[in-house]
């Protein structure tokens, strides 16, 4: 087995909660150098950790320091830079979400990529939580019949923060469109395999200081004729939300709960009920349900193992990427129109 040795660009934040340890579960992965730009936090991490080098700048680490991949948790303003540089090194990138502050940039990044021949991945990891692959099963071997409606629904609160880059527009783009809703719209696409077309949203500032928007509601149409309904909010507290997935066709339905998350967790509850004739009584009965639950497995290792296989086999798949890089088009559209 090939050890695939890893640099952390931005070792705070999602990178120590999340990212570091959901790698170091795999021994085919070694970290052999993190960096920040508070030096301090990658010193720090660094000895959490166990990593050989610490550097509080990007460059003079990927120079320094020979690897195979780089993990990137910076703020977005910073994605393009640091992306570009790390792919001009010969380094294979993977991300965090969204690709990149607009369109232009992320189209530049995507092609740099292609030019270097390394893997460019960006981490929408839900994807991978076992019941979103449950629902794309259901959905794509047609055991909703047509489907015709989805629903989501993702909110965290996030209060004024002294400091917050995701509370900048020039670190992170927006608020909570950019940081929840690209979640949605990329689940949309894993579970029905269908694509986004066209957009109509409103969103502001409702409760909060910060120049971003911390609400939103997003109606959308998929070229293949689905419509959809995103709610994404940085103002509801965390026990007040459902977090829900629904999806209805024209013989059954889904309805998840608590599965947009960064665990493998909640519940999905499906149900097969064909219709048939009109019933013009509307007399409504309680349908059996099937019912499947979140695993509690980690799907950020589950993202990093996929992207190792690429990595591994020198093998690059750009699909990922290209479909960040249309839900970032996505996301202009709205914020142009808004």
């Amino acid at each position: 087995m090939k050890t695939i040795r890893w640099a952390v660009i931005g070792s705070g934040g999602i990178a120590d909660r999340r990212a570091i340890p959901a790698l170091l579960q795999d021994p085919q992965n070694q970290i052999v150098a993190v960096m920040d730009r508070n030096e301090e936090v990658a010193k720090a991490i660094a000895e959490k950790y166990g990593v050989a080098r610490y550097f509080g700048d990007a460059k003079e680490m990927l120079e320094t320091v020979p690897c195979d991949a780089v993990y990137i948790a910076t703020p977005v303003g910073a994605h393009f830079e640091q992306a570009t540089m790390a792919l001009e090194h010969g380094v294979n990138v993977f991300m965090e979400k969204p690709i990149s502050l607009n369109y232009e940039e992320g189209a530049k990044i995507l092609e740099t990529a292609k030019k270097s021949g390394k893997q460019l991945t960006i981490g929408y990891m839900m994807g991978y939580h076992n019941l979103h692959r449950t629902a794309r099963n259901l959905v794509q071997s047609g055991k909703l019949g047509q489907v015709h409606s989805m629903r989501m629904q993702f909110t965290c609160w996030y209060p004024d923060i002294p400091g917050a880059w995701r509370q900048k527009k020039a670190l992170g783009g927006g608020g909570c469109i950019m940081d929840l809703a690209v979640h949605c719209m990329e689940l949309f696409h894993q579970i029905t395999g269908d694509e986004i077309a066209e957009c109509k949203s409103f969103y502001a500032t409702n409760t909060f200081s910060y120049e971003v928007e911390d609400t939103a509601v997003i109606l959308f149409k998929s070229k293949g004729g689905i419509l959809g309904h995103i709610d994404v909010n940085f103002n509801i507290p965390d026990n007040c939300a459902a977090s829900k997935l629904e999806i209805y066709g024209t013989e059954g339905s889904i309805y998840a709960e608590a599965t947009l998350s960064q665990e493998e967790t909640g519940k999905l509850r499906y149900i097969y009920s064909p219709q048939g004739a009109y019933e013009a009584q509307q007399n409504r009965v309680v349908t059996k349900a099937k019912n499947y639950y979140g695993k509690r497995g980690n799907i950020y290792s589950k993202q990093f193992k996929a992207f190792d296989a690429l990595v591994a086999t020198g093998k690059t798949d750009y699909a990922n990427a290209e479909q960040a890089l249309h839900i970032q088009k996505v996301c202009d559209d709205i914020y142009a129109n808004g």
